[in-house]
């Protein structure tokens, strides 16, 4: 995460806190939609549906977030020349997404094709391949931070190059499904051509960002943040209940990520003014490649234990029944925050950046400040989630 030196710390505060709202917001989603039904006793549990719809609600605002604060972030470092940049931005992605991709593999298959691992493995390596993985997002950041560069000199024409493409992005997956493209291939494309917008517009306003945390005002923040918060809830619940063409569906979901996004914009740099909230900001914001990457294996193996030891049996209460997801989440994220401590202090670092990485990076001088500009993937919807 690039600081700038001339930026007070507020500026950035509720920059990480966003960071960190969107990453919890990601491990709750795989957590209610991925493994609801499974920690819940089945889909046609109402908690599970409950949580479920909730989840899926949130599609136009959790990774919009987390694709417009990565932008905004890389801002610095998209100016700077390859060689400083090729570690941190290129080899510190794509060697955790192949490792990790690995890793969920093996321990997916018990939870996901206990009888054929050999070939949930082979879908698994061959979906990594094609961006099909439930780690996509990691590998798509090299690939918007090299579109950032390349528009580096024209930002307004490259974002508008990119909402060319996000409008036509579901007609382009939907026409590779029927004309038989394989699906982890169609689902690779459709994660570039829906997120790179997000990046690019984080890019294009790093300064007006920057700027907020020190000009936001409380009553007229909390005003416009809550009336653009309902208008996004109105637009949301459309996308989902729409039987309209898609094109319009894809317009609704625009205004819906758009009014989202400023709802974020206005409300989170309040939160960020409370000094808790900022502290658990700046270190969740700081750790959103660990969390990411740990989170789906811990599922992994938590779900075949909770199925195995039948939790779901004693929970018939429905009190209870809302409480597991967000207990669930909650233990997901302490776990990879434990794990991310117990790297730093005894490695080996390999599993969170390349083989041969120095003990500082070039863009933060605490080596244990881990400050990348990485989201998770909020739409991983593969058959076997």
């Amino acid at each position: 995460m690039d600081r700038s030196p001339a930026a007070p710390p507020g500026r950035l505060a509720w920059l990480d806190l966003a960071r960190a709202i969107s990453i919890l917001l990601v491990v709750l989603y795989h957590v209610a939609v991925s493994a609801g039904p499974e920690l819940l006793g089945g889909s046609d549990s109402p908690a599970a549906r409950w949580w479920s719809r909730v989840n899926v609600a949130l599609i136009p605002l959790r990774m919009p977030l987390f694709f417009l604060i990565a932008g905004a972030l890389a801002t610095r470092a998209v100016q700077r020349p390859w060689r400083a940049v090729l570690r941190p931005r290129v080899l510190d992605l794509l060697w955790p997404y192949l490792l990790w991709c690995l890793l969920f593999a093996v321990t997916g298959w018990p939870r996901y094709a206990p009888s054929d691992p050999f070939g949930f493995l082979f879908g698994e390596v061959t979906g990594m391949l094609v961006i099909g993985s439930p780690y996509w997002f990691i590998a798509v950041l090299p690939i918007f931070f090299a579109l950032a560069r390349m528009g580096r000199g024209r930002p307004t024409a490259a974002v508008v190059l990119a909402l060319a493409v996000y409008l036509l992005a579901p007609v382009l997956h939907a026409g590779m499904l029927a004309g038989g493209v394989d699906g982890d291939l169609a689902y690779g494309v459709f994660q570039l051509t829906d997120n790179a917008l997000w990046y690019l517009l984080g890019a294009a306003l790093h300064g007006p960002l920057l700027a907020i945390g020190a000009r936001v005002r409380t009553v007229p923040g909390l005003l416009a943040g809550t009336g653009l918060l309902a208008v996004f809830a109105v637009l949301a619940a459309a996308v989902l209940r729409s039987d309209a063409p898609l094109p319009l569906v894809r317009l609704i979901e625009l205004a819906a990520s758009l009014t989202g996004l400023g709802a974020a914009v206005a409300l989170i740099p309040l939160l960020a003014r409370w000094g808790a909230a900022a502290r658990l900001g700046s270190h969740l914001g700081s750790r959103t490649l660990v969390i990411y990457l740990v989170h789906p294996v811990l599922l992994n193996v938590g779900v075949v234990a909770w199925i195995l030891f039948g939790v779901d049996d004693h929970l018939s209460a429905p009190s209870c029944q809302l409480l597991v997801i967000p207990a669930v989440t909650v233990l997901a994220v302490l776990g990879s925050l434990a794990l991310d401590r117990s790297i730093t202090r005894w490695g080996p670092r390999w599993l969170l950046a390349a083989p041969g990485a120095p003990s500082t990076s070039d863009e933060t001088p605490d080596p244990t400040a881990r400050r990348r500009d990485l989201p998770d993937p909020s739409r991983y919807r593969r058959s076997h989630e």
